[in-house]
């Protein structure tokens, strides 16, 4: 029998399906992908009915993992709040397109980079170099808990928990949990943080504060970069974009730029010390995405590892957590084919 398994990562801009035929659980006979730029309902539903008859139409899809930047409830009805007329999908939705009913899922996006970083763990990959070590410590811990974090800072801010451990009685339990953390207030990071904040906050008379990724996405590393250079009297004769800002600051060449990237990577030190302290992830905390795989470099000699670290009472707990960069691309649409495969 084949199957078709189809994974869709749907992201604020471009949208991402990929394809795999397997007959037999064991043969790939084929492996397809598609992107395009989407910003409506309509076009989302265009782009998977055209793609699916790229791929074979005389054969539907018999699993299928659906995941969306946004909340979703109860994996199957999603808000897509920066698309034209912030339009609801809902698992019916996609069924009408030939998706199986009992088959299919809609998650959030982080959920599938778990899932993506669960493949890695089973393939070896995390020990590879596709996997690098930002930090590890001295000792190894001896606990029944595996838990892991998976953070993805860059055009928006994503978050997820891989609850994974072994009971008093022996079973083994496993989940991913996506999280919206990123959107609890953020604290001031030091005297010059709170000044960068009431710069950001005086353009934005509806807010009372900001929140963590107001700092950690494309737009957050904007406002903060402009916030520095009128904080420091600098007039600026281009705007600059975010993607701008990261390279000036990767290579150096811009002071202020290496300020607004480092205050992005130090609120990432942040979440993830707030998130360790919850679910303690003795198996590891994962950074993925394009803009870590971009900015490994610069991310080694931030300071997210000190802001991690930097707390009075729990530090010693703290430095028992492993923290690393994935350098595999796509991880969120590879994550949903593994669900594909091994969960539906």
């Amino acid at each position: 029998m084949k199957n078709l398994n189809i994974s869709i990562d749907v992201g604020g801009t471009h949208t991402r399906l990929r394809a795999e035929i397997i007959e037999n659980e064991k043969n790939d006979l084929l492996s397809k992908e598609f992107i395009q730029k989407i910003n409506s309902k309509e076009e989302l539903r265009s782009f998977i009915k055209a793609s699916l008859n790229d791929i074979d139409p005389d054969i539907k899809p018999t699993h299928g993992v659906i995941g969306f930047a946004g909340a979703i409830i109860d994996h199957r009805k999603v808000e897509i709040t920066n698309w034209k007329n912030i339009p609801t999908i809902i698992l019916e939705d996609l069924i009408e397109l030939g998706f199986p009913e009992s088959n299919t899922i809609m998650v959030n996006d982080m959920e599938m980079a778990g899932y993506g970083i669960l493949e890695m763990e089973e393939k070896g990959e995390l020990d590879s170099d596709k996997c690098q070590i930002l930090y590890k410590p001295d000792f190894s811990a001896k606990n029944r808990i595996n838990n892991k974090l998976v953070i993805a800072p860059g055009t928006g801010f994503g978050t997820a928990s891989i609850i994974e451990f072994t009971t008093h009685s022996g079973e083994q339990v496993r989940d991913v949990l996506s999280s919206e953390i990123q959107h609890i207030q953020v604290p001031y990071l030091d005297d010059r943080h709170a000044k960068i904040v009431s710069i950001i906050l005086s353009n934005k008379p509806e807010r009372s504060f900001l929140n963590f990724e107001d700092f950690v996405s494309g737009k957050g590393l904007c406002k903060t970069y402009d916030a520095i250079l009128k904080l420091d009297g600098v007039v600026q004769k281009k705007e600059k974009e975010a993607s701008e800002i990261a390279r000036s600051a990767v290579s150096g060449s811009d002071k202020y730029a290496v300020e607004a990237l480092n205050i992005f990577y130090r609120s990432v030190g942040r979440i993830i010390q707030a998130m360790a302290l919850m679910i303690q992830p003795y198996g590891g905390i994962y950074l993925c995405g394009a803009s870590t795989i971009n900015n490994a470099k610069f991310i080694h000699q931030s300071g997210l590892m000190k802001e991690f670290h930097n707390c009075l009472i729990r530090q010693q707990l703290l430095t028992q957590f492993p923290v690393y960069l994935i350098k595999k691309p796509d991880i969120n649409i590879a994550g949903g084919l593994w669900a594909c495969r091994s969960i539906l």
